[in-house]
C-alpha cells in the first residue's frame, strides 16, 4: 500500500469499523493512584475509589494462596471454574448453575448486553449512574432511555408498564454509584415481578450490597424469574481492584447462555484462586464483612456531618461506603476542587462525567477515621489555595483591563458598600493575616482555622484600588513585589 493510499485509509478508518464503535469514548473512573505515582513519584491518599476501608483481609494468607497458584502458572485455568462458581454460589445463597464468572463487573456488564440486546432495543437507564452501562448499551446498538434515578429511588412505579413493554432491559445500580442511595428489597421485588410479566430483563448491579445490606440482595429470586440478572464484584468488598474478579447470578438457563458466550478462560488462575478463597473463608466466618459494615456506618455518619459543616458543601445521604457532595455553592467547581485536592495529595472523584451532575458534584469514599479527618482538613487547605489562585487571577484580569471599575451588574453588588470599586473582586494580598484591616482568623465548625476578610473593604475603596493597580502596572504584575505595594499603599491606611 503506497503512502497516499495509507493516508486516505487512515483518514476514513471509521468507514471500516463497527458503526456502534465509532463514537464510543472510554468511561471516566476513580482509582488513579498509578497515574499520579508515575507523574509525581508520591503516593496520594485515594478517596476516589470506593473500596472497603478495612483493606484486603489477611494479606499473609492471600500471599500463600497466590504463591500456591503460581506453582501451576503453566496450566490453563479450568474454563468451567467449578471451584470459583461453587464458592460464589454458597456465598450468595444460590446454586453453581446460577453463576457466571467474570473478569470484574465491567466485563460482566459487556457480556450481559451482548447476550440480551439487539440493534435498536430500548434500555431504561436511570441517571446519574455508573458509566459502563451506557457504553455497553451503545456498543450493542441499543438505545438508552434516560430517567431520573431519584424518581425511581423514591417510587419504582415511575417506571411504568408502558415503558417496560417498549423496553428490552432495565438497569438498576443498588446501592447506586455515585449517589449512594438504596432502593428497598420490597420495591425491587415488585419491579422484578412487573418486569417478568412484561418480559423485560431487570439487571441489578449489587457491587456494593455487601458493604450496605446483604440481606437485601435479590439473589434468591433468580430461579423463579428468568428475566432477573445480578452483578456482583469482589473488588469493592475485599479491596482487591488489582485482581479483577466478579460474577453474575441468573436463572440457570440464562447463566448457561452467558457462560457459552463469555470469552474462554476470562478469569486467570490467580484471580480465580483468590476469589474462591475469599468467598469460602468469609462464607464460613462473616466477621470481617460484619465489622466492615459497622465501621463504614460509623465513619460515614461522621464524615457526612463534618462535610456538611463546610460552607457550600451539601452531602447527599448515603447507604454505603461513599458520599456524593453537592458543591454548587462552594465557590469552586468539581474540576477545580479536584485539582486543588490533587495538589495537596488527595484524590477525589470529579463527578462531571456523570449525566445530570455537571460540575456541581464530587464523590468521596469512606476511609479510616484518621484518613477521613485528613480529608476534612485538606478541604480547608484547598480553600486557602483557591483563595490565593483567585488573588493571582484578580491581578491578571486587572492588568489586562488596565483601569478600575465598578461591576454593578454583579449579583453580589454591593458586597461591601454602594459605589465600591470592583477591580479586585478577590484581594491580591490574601491572606494578609493583618487584623488591622478588620480581617480575622476564624475557627470553622470543622475545627480548622481560615483567614476571613469579610469585614475588610480596603481594596474596594476607589482610591486604594486605583493606587494598587498603578503599582501593579509599574512592576508588570510581579507577585514578588506585592509586599512592597502593601507597605507603600495599604500600610499607611491602617
Amino acid at each position: 500500500m503506497n503512502s497516499d493510499l495509507l493516508f486516505i485509509t487512515v483518514m476514513y478508518i471509521d468507514k471500516f469499523i463497527r458503526k456502534t464503535a465509532v463514537d464510543i469514548e472510554p468511561c471516566v473512573h476513580g482509582g488513579r493512584i498509578v497515574r499520579e505515582l508515575r507523574k509525581s513519584g508520591v503516593k496520594p491518599l485515594d478517596f476516589s475509589a470506593n473500596c472497603n476501608p478495612f483493606g484486603p483481609p489477611d494479606k499473609e494468607k492471600l500471599k500463600l494462596v497466590i504463591n500456591k497458584t503460581l506453582k501451576n502458572i503453566d496450566w490453563y485455568p479450568d474454563n468451567e471454574y467449578i471451584d470459583l462458581r461453587t464458592a460464589a454460589a454458597r456465598f450468595s445463597g444460590v446454586e453453581l448453575e446460577n453463576i457466571i464468572p467474570s473478569n470484574g463487573s465491567s466485563e460482566l456488564i459487556r457480556l450481559i448486553m451482548q447476550t440480551i440486546l439487539d440493534n435498536g432495543d430500548m434500555v431504561i437507564l436511570p441517571q446519574p449512574t455508573f458509566g459502563e452501562y451506557e457504553l455497553s448499551i451503545r456498543l450493542s446498538g441499543a438505545v438508552p432511555e434516560y430517567i431520573k434515578y431519584e424518581a425511581v429511588y423514591r417510587d419504582s412505579g415511575t417506571i411504568t408498564d408502558d415503558m417496560l413493554n417498549r423496553s428490552k432491559l432495565v438497569i438498576i445500580c443498588n446501592p447506586n454509584n455515585p449517589t449512594g442511595t438504596f432502593i428497598s428489597k420490597t420495591d425491587l421485588e415488585i419491579l422484578a415481578k412487573r418486569c417478568q410479566e412484561c418480559e423485560t430483563f431487570l439487571v441489578i448491579d449489587e457491587a456494593f450490597i455487601e458493604l450496605c445490606d446483604p440481606s437485601s440482595s435479590m439473589s434468591t429470586y433468580v430461579n423463579n424469574n428468568p428475566f432477573l440478572i445480578l452483578i456482583r464484584s469482589l473488588t469493592k468488598i475485599f479491596t482487591i481492584p488489582g485482581i479483577r474478579i466478579g460474577y453474575g447470578i441468573a436463572h440457570r438457563e440464562i447463566a448457561s447462555k452467558m457462560n457459552n458466550l463469555r470469552i474462554p478462560w476470562n478469569v486467570g488462575s490467580v484471580p480465580a484462586a483468590v476469589g474462591t478463597w475469599l468467598m469460602d473463608t468469609h462464607y464460613k466466618n462473616p466477621a470481617f464483612l460484619e465489622q466492615s459494615r459497622e465501621l463504614i456506618n460509623i465513619e460515614r455518619d461522621w464524615l457526612i456531618k463534618n462535610l456538611g459543616l463546610i460552607r457550600g458543601f451539601d452531602p447527599v445521604p448515603s447507604s454505603t461506603n461513599f458520599i456524593l457532595i453537592n458543591i454548587h455553592d462552594f465557590g469552586m467547581d468539581s474540576v477545580m476542587i479536584t485539582r486543588c485536592m490533587q495538589q495537596l495529595g488527595i484524590l477525589i472523584r470529579d463527578c462531571s462525567s456523570f449525566r445530570r451532575l455537571d460540575q456541581d458534584y464530587i464523590r468521596v469514599a469512606v476511609r479510616s477515621h484518621k484518613e477521613n479527618q485528613q480529608l476534612i482538613d485538606t478541604f480547608s487547605k484547598s480553600m486557602e489555595l483557591w483563595g490565593k489562585y483567585l488573588a493571582k487571577k484578580s491581578i491578571h484580569e486587572a492588568l489586562q483591563r488596565g483601569k478600575t471599575f465598578s461591576n454593578t451588574d454583579c449579583e453580589y453588588y454591593p458586597c461591601h458598600f454602594e459605589g465600591q470599586d470592583c477591580t479586585f473582586c478577590f484581594c491580591p494580598f490574601y491572606p494578609c493575616e493583618d487584623e488591622r484591616t478588620k480581617g480575622e482568623m476564624i475557627t470553622r465548625s470543622t475545627g480548622d482555622q481560615i483567614w476571613s476578610c469579610m469585614d475588610c473593604d480596603l481594596l474596594h475603596r476607589p482610591d486604594v484600588a486605583k493606587a494598587v493597580l498603578e503599582e501593579l502596572i509599574n512592576c508588570e504584575g510581579n507577585i514578588r513585589d506585592l509586599k512592597k505595594i502593601w507597605k507603600k499603599v495599604v500600610e499607611p491606611l491602617l
